[in-house]
């Protein structure tokens, strides 16, 4: 009995299929199990209590990683297509607006437009619908040092004997 094929062609055949299951491989594309949108924020504690408001001084622009978690929290690639938006509760205080990261990523930038306002609350959504991230901002002033004066006026002088150098 003799087969429909040769060992050639069976060779050939096999060849082929294994190219197309490679090809259907690259093609497929992994599938979201992202089910909420997540803000990539510091998490900040003082005296070992958890603070909940992110503090953004006033003269800085805070650009902040957006990623999409699954429901353990753990973090999940973004579906495909998927057009996020954010908005303030205070627009006139603190401006947010969609852009990308340094690795272009995703990302909200939030720009504060006045130099103090507590509680904005910041919601980001998307188009696939996953469940928002809400973040609460305080646009605080910037209290940091920024450079070294001396106070002259305020000097205090304390008498010493004289120096029996001339000087130069």
């Amino acid at each position: 009995m003799s087969s429909f094929w040769n060992n050639e062609q069976t060779n050939l055949l096999n060849a082929i299929l294994t190219d197309i299951r490679i090809v259907l491989n690259i093609l497929r594309k992994p599938v979201s199990k992202a089910t909420r949108i997540a803000l990539e924020l510091p998490s900040i504690t003082r005296k070992g209590i958890h603070m909940p408001n992110f503090e953004l001084p006033s003269d800085e622009v805070a650009t902040v990683t957006i990623k999409t978690t699954n429901s353990a929290g753990i973090v999940e690639p973004m579906p495909a297509g998927d057009v996020f938006t954010a908005t303030s509760s205070a627009p006139a205080s603190l401006g947010v607006t969609v852009g990308k990261d340094a690795a272009g990523a995703p990302a909200i930038v939030l720009t504060p437009l006045v130099q103090v306002s507590p509680n904005i609350t910041i919601t980001v959504s998307d188009s696939a619908g996953l469940a928002q991230a809400v973040q609460i901002v305080d646009v605080v002033l910037d209290v940091n040092p920024k450079n070294i004066i001396l106070d002259v006026p305020g000097a205090v002088l304390t008498p010493q004997p004289t120096p029996t150098a001339t000087g130069p």
